[in-house]
C-alpha cells in the first residue's frame, strides 16, 4: 500500500474520531480530549494496520465490494471502538469513554464514512517526463 493513502486513511480515522466525539453518538471524551483523540487514534491505527478492509481502488471498485467492504469496516471500527475505550478510558485513564455498543456502532458509522471519502478524494500524481 503506499504512503499517499495511508496518510488518507489515518486522516479520514481521525477526522471520523473527532466527529464521532462531537455528535451525539454516545461516545464522550474526559478532560483531556485531545490526549483521547489521540491515544485512540493510535490505538485505531494499529488496529486498522493489522485488519485492512478497504478497497484498493475506491473509485473504480463494483458497488456489492464497496458495500460489503463497508459493512464489514463498520462492524470492525466498531469493536475498534469498544476497545479503544476499555484500553484508553478504563486502563490508561486517559477519559475515552463508549455508552455501549450502539454509540460503538454509531462512532464506527462515523468513522468509516469520514475514511471512505478521505479515499474517495482524488490526488495528483507526478507527471513522469521522458526523455526520448
Amino acid at each position: 500500500m503506499d504512503e499517499g493513502r495511508q496518510k488518507r486513511i489515518f486522516f479520514g480515522t481521525l477526522l471520523g474520531m473527532f466527529l464521532a466525539a462531537y455528535l451525539p453518538t454516545g461516545i464522550t471524551l474526559g478532560e483531556r480530549p485531545i490526549v483521547s483523540l489521540f491515544v485512540g487514534g493510535i490505538v485505531f491505527s494499529i488496529v486498522n494496520k493489522l485488519i485492512l478492509t478497504y478497497p484498493s481502488e475506491i473509485r473504480s471498485a463494483a458497488p456489492i465490494t464497496l458495500l460489503i467492504l463497508g459493512l464489514v469496516g463498520i462492524v470492525q471500527d466498531s469493536l475498534i471502538w469498544l476497545l479503544a475505550s476499555w484500553l484508553v478510558g478504563t486502563q490508561l485513564e486517559a477519559g475515552l469513554h463508549v455508552d455501549g455498543f450502539g454509540g460503538a456502532l454509531l462512532g464506527g458509522v462515523v468513522v468509516r464514512v469520514a475514511a471512505m471519502a478521505c479515499l474517495a478524494i482524488p490526488t495528483r500524481k507526478a507527471k513522469q517526463t521522458s526523455d526520448a
